[in-house]
């Protein structure tokens, strides 16, 4: 999946394999990029006459912004302003202070995981098949916070489950807590997402004040035909959620 942003205005979609041109013109109409706009590839400015020939790959981030215009004769005009009226407007006049208000929460979410029931046997050189429909982890939101959350699933061991799998995925889903209605990913609506030794992290975006659980929908494997003397066949899987696009 490939992020593509102008201004305020964010989407994460299929456009791997794409020009930065086609994008451009994709949403162009639906972000109202301007002509002028400029583009980035990850992070890296990339040439107009070079959009049509720069390939996006999966995981890529491009932005379009709209390079502020600079204004020097208006700061030499204040500068010219300052010599003019003398030392009584310089350091007297421009001498101010005031003091922000600041309210303290905790932290806007907190995570806990399920031990509970997590298991599954593996089986040389056989293709098995994972737990379905088992939570991973509760995400309790703070009801102060409003804003959009992304949370992080990741597989912290893929050298050691590299040894004993040569496939290995979960299909991981993100419902509501309180009634097990599915949420959406943010992903033009997707609400699925696969965790797997070729992806060892994915994210969800989600928004609005909801109990969310992470959830194995389905699973698979398929083992090695020989098992190693050291390592660990038990994925360690780590979640993470972090503040998304927007806050209160």
């Amino acid at each position: 999946m490939v992020e593509i942003r102008f201004g305020d205005q964010y989407e994460v979609t299929d456009l791997a394999g794409q020009t930065i041109h086609e994008a451009r013109e994709q949403f162009k109409s639906e972000f109202g990029i301007p002509d002028k706009a400029k583009a980035r590839l990850n992070g890296s400015k990339v040439k107009s006459s070079a959009e049509v020939d720069t390939i996006i790959n999966d995981d890529d981030q491009i932005s379009f912004a709209v390079a502020r215009s600079r204004t020097p004769f208006l700061i030499g005009a204040l500068l010219l302003a300052l010599a003019a009226t003398g030392g009584v407007f310089a350091f007297g006049f421009l001498n101010a202070n005031v003091t922000l208000s600041a309210t303290t929460h905790s932290d806007f979410a907190s995570v806990s995981a399920n031990t509970d029931g997590l298991t599954f046997h593996v089986w040389g050189l056989y293709k098995g098949t994972i737990f379905a429909n088992k939570d991973l982890f509760y995400i309790k939101e703070n009801p102060d916070w409003t804003g959009d959350l992304v949370t992080t699933v990741s597989l912290g061991n893929v050298g050691d489950l590299a040894k004993y799998y040569r496939a290995f995925a979960l299909d991981l889903i993100m419902v509501n807590s309180d009634n097990g209605d599915p949420v959406s990913l943010g992903l033009s609506q997707q609400q699925i997402v696969q965790l797997s030794l070729d992806y060892p992290s994915v994210n969800m975006f989600t928004s609005g004040t909801t109990n969310m659980t992470v959830r194995v929908k389905n699973g698979y494997y398929v083992a090695q035909h020989f098992f190693p003397g050291s390592g660990d066949p038990s994925p360690m899987i780590f979640c993470d959620v972090t503040q998304g696009n927007s806050g209160p």
